[in-house]
C-alpha cells in the first residue's frame, strides 16, 4: 500500500510539473526569443473550463474569494492594428498580484505564431514557480524513505 502511495505521489508530481511548468518555460522562452507587445486586460475567466468572461477579478467561493484568470487583448505585432484575445492558463495565487480590468500588461508571444501568447508579469510567474516547487516537493516525498 505504501509503495502505491509513493508511486501516485511521484507520478502526480511529474504530471503537475509538466502542466504548471510548460506555461512558465514558454513565457520565458518568448520573452528571450519572441516578441513583446503591450496588451490590456479585458476581463476574467472563471475556474476550470469556463469560457464565460467576467468583469470582476475574483469570485466568491464559499466564504472566501478566489482569483480568476485574466483575459487580455494584444496586437499581433508591435505596430499592428489587428489584435487577438488570449487568456492566462494560470491563476494568480497571491491577491496583491491580481490584475484589474483595463490594466496594461506586457504580452510575450511567438514570432511566427502570435496566437501563442502569455502575460509576462510577476504574479503569474511567481504563482507558476510556486506550483512547480510544490510539484517537486511531491516527487521528493515519493522518493523519501525513513530509515
Amino acid at each position: 500500500m505504501a509503495n502505491l502511495f509513493r508511486f501516485l505521489l511521484v507520478s502526480g508530481g511529474l504530471v503537475l510539473v509538466f502542466i504548471t511548468g510548460k506555461p512558465i518555460v514558454e513565457t520565458l522562452q518568448y520573452k528571450w526569443s519572441g516578441t513583446t507587445v503591450e496588451g490590456r486586460v479585458i476581463g476574467f475567466r472563471g475556474s476550470g473550463t469556463s469560457k464565460t468572461v467576467f468583469e470582476d477579478n475574483t469570485a466568491k467561493k464559499h466564504k472566501g474569494r478566489r482569483s480568476r484568470r485574466p483575459v487580455f487583448r494584444y496586437p499581433i505585432a508591435p505596430t499592428s492594428l489587428d489584435s487577438l484575445d488570449g487568456f492566462s492558463k494560470s491563476v494568480i495565487l497571491i491577491p496583491m498580484f491580481n490584475y484589474e480590468l483595463h490594466e496594461k500588461v506586457n504580452v510575450v508571444m511567438d514570432k511566427n505564431n502570435p496566437e501563442k501568447a502569455y502575460i509576462y508579469g510577476m504574479g503569474i510567474i511567481f504563482s507558476d514557480v510556486l506550483l512547480v516547487a510544490f510539484s517537486f516537493f511531491m516527487i521528493g516525498l515519493g522518493f523519501y524513505r525513513r530509515s
